[in-house]
């Protein structure tokens, strides 16, 4: 290995995300360990899990969503065991950790981010960054499911129309943390990432519909019960729809996300424009 070149370790390395990281990290000529079941390291598997750390400078973690999980925070407070168990003592420089704008409340589906930050914490990693990212665009489709229900002609979802959110493309979340993994100092502990814009969700739906080529698709704010119904049919466990409800609750009830004024740091290139054009169908 050649002079600046480093080993860095990529948990979720074919998340959306996370994928990116790799990649970015790979282009600049960096070592890749990647953690992932495709890859044959598995959260589960300790020894495995800890070799993937050992030796590295630096790594990329998360916390994955287990949209099945009979008991989703259980599950993450063992995932969150695991890894802080492998990387305890690895002599990792930095990390960079994603996180989410409302970690601090420590509730709903950004908890298990939130425990995520409190393991790594005390760990005595010198250079360690929490990545607070705004809605991530990608839950649109993999989520929401825009196009199926753009055809009913109405986009629904439990969130108000009228607040904004910050929204940021997993791509360029992931172009940030290779970028931190990488520079010479890694800077604030917290750092936020809050996107091109913040966008309402009524404002989103005509910015998608648009793309789509369905412009008369409008948005409407579900009874949080039938939104849970709908997520049940869907597949999700109980336990995983109550945590998304409850940051929808979170969110309706104007709960702060994020401790951060945006800045030009926190502010990324991509647009919903420009991502809905890229995965919604209509070339831009």
């Amino acid at each position: 290995m050649t002079r600046g070149q480093k080993i860095l370790t990529v948990v979720g390395a074919t998340s959306d995300a996370g994928r990116i990281v790799a990649q970015q990290l790979r282009e600049a000529g960096h070592t890749v360990r990647s953690v992932s079941r495709h890859h044959g390291v598995s959260l589960d598997d300790a020894a495995t899990l800890r070799r993937s750390f050992e030796g590295a400078f630096g790594a990329y973690l998360m916390m994955p969503f287990d949209l099945q999980a009979s008991d989703l925070h259980t599950r993450e407070r063992e995932l969150c065991t695991q890894l802080g168990d492998a990387v305890r003592g690895t002599g990792l420089r930095r990390v960079v950790v994603l996180s989410g704008l409302s970690a601090d409340l420590k509730r709903g589906s950004s908890l298990g981010a939130a425990l995520l930050e409190e393991t790594v914490a005390p760990l005595g990693i010198p250079e360690l960054v929490f990545l607070r990212a705004g809605w991530f665009m990608e839950n649109f489709v993999k989520g929401l499911n825009f196009p199926a229900q753009a055809e009913s002609g109405t986009f629904a979802t439990p969130f108000r129309p009228d607040r904004p959110m910050p929204m940021v493309s997993a791509e360029d979340v992931g172009r940030r943390a290779a970028d931190l993994l990488m520079a010479d100092d890694a800077g604030e502990r917290i750092q936020e990432l809050l996107g091109a814009r913040n966008y309402t969700m009524e404002e989103a739906t005509a910015v998608m519909a648009a793309a789509c080529g369905r412009p008369a698709v409008r948005y409407q704010q579900v009874e949080l019960r039938d939104a849970r119904a709908g997520m049940l049919a869907a597949g999700m466990s109980e336990s995983f729809a109550d945590a998304v409800l409850d940051t929808a609750r979170s969110f309706n009830d104007d709960e702060p996300w994020g401790r951060q004024q945006r800045t030009p740091d926190s502010t990324t290139a991509t647009t919903l424009e420009q991502w809905a054009g890229e995965h919604m169908g209509v070339p831009r």
